[in-house]
């Protein structure tokens, strides 16, 4: 194990090898494992979840891995897909976990970790799921022309200046303030710092051209239905990219889950509410 100077949470991280890729990802803590998995967006890393990481390692054993194309782990020129993100869950549950965990998972990460309990319901205990997409939002996988076309300008100089306008630290902080965050206080100098060196990494473009594009989109309609798994719903009451109501769509497939509305909340209740979600997530994982 080595300290990065970039660690998304404070940890010592691991290195595993994943298809020839490096795969950075932090662990601390012992109890039940309990796998974190952030979402993807332009500046995604396992840093979306560090409040949750350092809120329940002294209950649980938490790992958060960097997805590929995104924080430490390996970034390469490649199409990144919807199934090769639930491959890499399903990969690392069984290589670096060994027995059932429970997730926490945002957004369209949530999405993948719903298929992948779906297909592999044996390596999965409890689903908390944040803002989930994958039935009305960020569900269309075909990858249409229209789509291949803005991949590949994307992958070309333009996109390389188009994700350089990107990743100014005005933008970052309007996204942030304007969509990510109800109070704008909770948008600290730090996490805007993290974002524009995360965002200004080599090859950073490319895992965000995938989420961009609608490439790494996926469709769990037919499978969020299905799970045997205990699920947990939050969300931000006052989310605009995935508003509050998308949850009805959840709660008419698997009526049995729990929603929880975060007041005065937008897109982060796992870090605008940290405290809050951190003892709720407890009392779910541990009932």
């Amino acid at each position: 194990m080595s300290s990065l100077a970039e660690a998304p949470v404070h940890a010592l991280t691991s290195v595993w090898m994943w298809r020839g890729q490096r795969m950075h990802y932090a662990r601390r803590g012992s109890g039940e494992p309990v796998l974190l998995i952030h979402s993807l967006n332009a500046a995604a890393s396992a840093y979306e979840m560090r409040k949750v990481f350092l809120g329940l390692e002294d209950t649980f054993d938490v790992i958060a891995p960097d997805l590929p194309g995104f924080g430490a782990s390996e970034r390469r020129r490649m199409n990144y897909t919807a199934n090769l993100y639930t491959d890499f869950i399903l990969d690392f549950c069984r290589a670096r976990i060994g027995i059932p965990c429970h997730v926490i998972a945002s957004s369209l990460g949530a999405a993948y970790a719903i298929r992948a309990a779906g297909l592999a319901p044996e390596l999965f205990r409890k689903l908390i799921l944040i803002a989930p997409t994958g039935i009305r939002a960020l569900a269309d996988e075909r990858p249409t022309r229209l789509r291949r076309t803005a991949r590949n300008i994307l992958f070309s100089p333009v996109g390389t200046l188009f994700f350089r306008v990107l990743s100014t630290r005005p933008v970052i902080r309007y996204f942030m303030t304007n969509q990510g965050f109800q109070d704008a206080r909770c948008f600290t100098r730090e996490h805007a710092d993290y974002l524009y060196r995360t965002m200004r990494a080599k090859n950073a473009k490319y895992a965000p051209i995938a989420f961009l594009t609608g490439m790494a989109n996926c469709d769990i309609s037919h499978t969020f239905g299905r799970l045997p798994q205990p699920v947990q719903l939050v969300w931000g009451r006052n989310a605009r990219t995935t508003p509050a109501r998308q949850a009805e769509d959840f709660l008419a497939r698997k009526p049995e889950s729990r929603l929880i509305l975060f007041e005065n909340c937008a897109l982060l209740p796992h870090d605008e509410h940290a405290d809050r979600f951190n003892q709720l997530a407890r009392q779910f994982l541990s009932s």
